[in-house]
């Protein structure tokens, strides 16, 4: 009888401490979520009730008018467009030459290959600031206008080296069982990367791909310096340009944040296992 009610006293200590830390989680939760929660809500609220002195948790009406003029006022689809367009071809680009590149630094035997690998981190590990003068100098020697070309230019300079880097902890926790057994049966090395190395590399390769992707689509430096054209410019420029004079358009403003982090919101959410597989064996080296 004893030993029962010790062990429905212990059960209820162990429900009680998942229930403190339930309440913990939910606290922290709440006060990840409600920035996202402000942004969405101020967007459908109207030029009064954003700049009233009592900011209300909900809008007394929803405003469809803040998405409209974000459209029709400051040329949002263009630059929606343009931020599309560079980020999923310097993250297509960028995750196939980096998975071609780290799968031969970590497979392949030649002289200084070690040196090579930290090389890579240390690009990656190089500040923007110090880049975007001598980039912007080279697009202009090269003859690129102002156009979104530039970015796709000087992006990999950012995505390239991050992307070989986790690749390459990746493939060193890849066995190599199965390509020693397609080399033997006499797969070449090409049929061994496309048909073997690639498959069971995907978990790894699609989370590359969309922190190159987040990583191109809310860059605002690089944009700020190649950029001058209303018509060529991204999100973040977009965005930025609306925050000037005395009066800033909050509610186009939070229209214009809540679409621009609906597409990286929907990637992580419906590649979350891609993304936390990938980086999990990609992380340590067992």
């Amino acid at each position: 009888m004893s030993s029962d009610k010790e062990r429905e006293r212990l059960l209820e200590n162990k429900n009680r401490k998942l229930y403190i830390w339930y309440i913990i989680l939910a606290f922290f939760l709440i006060g990840a979520l409600f920035p996202v929660y402000w942004m969405i809500v101020t967007s459908f609220k109207s030029f009064r009730e954003i700049y009233s002195p009592i900011p209300g948790f909900l809008p007394a009406k929803i405003q469809w008018g803040n998405y409209i003029k974000l459209f029709e006022k400051y040329g949002f689809g263009e630059s929606l467009k343009n931020s599309l367009f560079v980020s999923v071809i310097v993250a297509a680009t960028s995750t196939f030459l980096s998975t071609l590149s780290a799968y031969f630094i970590t497979r392949l035997k030649f002289p200084f290959r070690k040196q090579i690998a930290l090389g890579i981190l240390v690009l990656y590990l190089i500040p923007r600031t110090i880049l975007f003068i001598p980039m912007y100098l080279f697009v202009n020697k090269i003859g690129v206008g102002d156009n979104i070309w530039r970015l796709i230019i000087t992006y990999p300079t950012i995505t390239i080296p991050y992307a070989i880097w986790v690749l390459i902890s990746y493939f060193q926790n890849l066995s190599v069982e199965m390509e020693e057994a397609a080399r033997v049966d006499g797969a070449t090395r090409w049929q061994i990367i496309w048909k073997i190395v690639f498959p069971v590399s995907l978990p790894g390769i699609a989370s590359t791909f969309m922190f190159c992707f987040t990583l191109c689509w809310s860059e605002y430096i690089y944009a700020l310096v190649m950029i001058s054209s209303d018509t060529q410019r991204t999100l973040v420029l977009a965005l930025s340009n609306m925050a000037v004079g005395d009066i800033i358009p909050w509610g186009s403003l939070m229209a214009g944040a809540s679409i621009s982090a609906l597409p990286v919101m929907i990637i992580y959410l419906f590649a979350s296992k891609y993304i936390v597989g990938g980086l999990t064996m990609g992380s340590v080296k067992g």
